[in-house]
């Protein structure tokens, strides 16, 4: 009987050895299910982060437009000339008349304040091309950016609003640039 008794063990202890085994490899799957999501996670987070630092950068371009357009036009920027501009009733379906584009006779005969208006059609019209719900707004302010007359003061600040293509908590976003054009 001696010769049957470890031949017992042995089996017996493969057999719980075995169990084991698949004991450890449903742990080490369940360790790695939750790491795998948790790197889904990141991807995702990683991507909303990215998308909004290209909107960021989409409104930075909208602004330096802006900023070249009035530096290029002083006379409307002293005379208040784009503060004035309502910029929420910009169609950008139907171009300001005169078009004073860089080409052509109109180009030449435009004077400030019509140079401001197409201006701000330019500027507005590609803010709605580069961001969602876009929107572009310039006051006349201080250099902290408090509300002024303009003809009290040199500063400018520009708004440049967007709907965040993120959603949900993140809503509307706007950068704003207090600037000495």
């Amino acid at each position: 009987m001696r010769s049957l008794e470890p031949s017992r063990v042995a089996r017996h202890g493969a057999r719980s050895s075995t169990g084991i085994t698949l004991l450890e490899v449903l742990v080490a799957l369940v360790i790695l299910s939750v790491g795998m999501l948790g790197l889904a996670g990141l991807q995702a987070a990683g991507l909303s982060a990215n998308g909004d630092a290209e909107q960021r950068t989409q409104a930075a371009l909208v602004t330096n437009d802006m900023i070249e357009r009035m530096r290029a036009n002083p006379g409307a920027v002293n005379t208040g000339g784009y503060a004035a501009v309502d910029w929420g009733a910009i169609d950008c379906a139907a171009a300001p008349d005169p078009f004073c584009a860089d080409r052509g006779a109109a180009a030449g005969a435009c004077n400030a304040a019509q140079m401001a208006v197409f201006d701000a059609f330019v500027v507005r019209c590609g803010a709605s091309d580069r961001l969602a719900a876009a929107s572009v707004e310039v006051q006349c302010t201080d250099n902290s950016g408090t509300a002024k007359a303009c003809a009290d003061t040199p500063f400018r600040t520009l708004i440049v609003g967007w709907q965040s293509a993120n959603g949900g908590a993140d809503g509307d976003k706007s950068i704003a640039t207090t600037v000495r054009p």
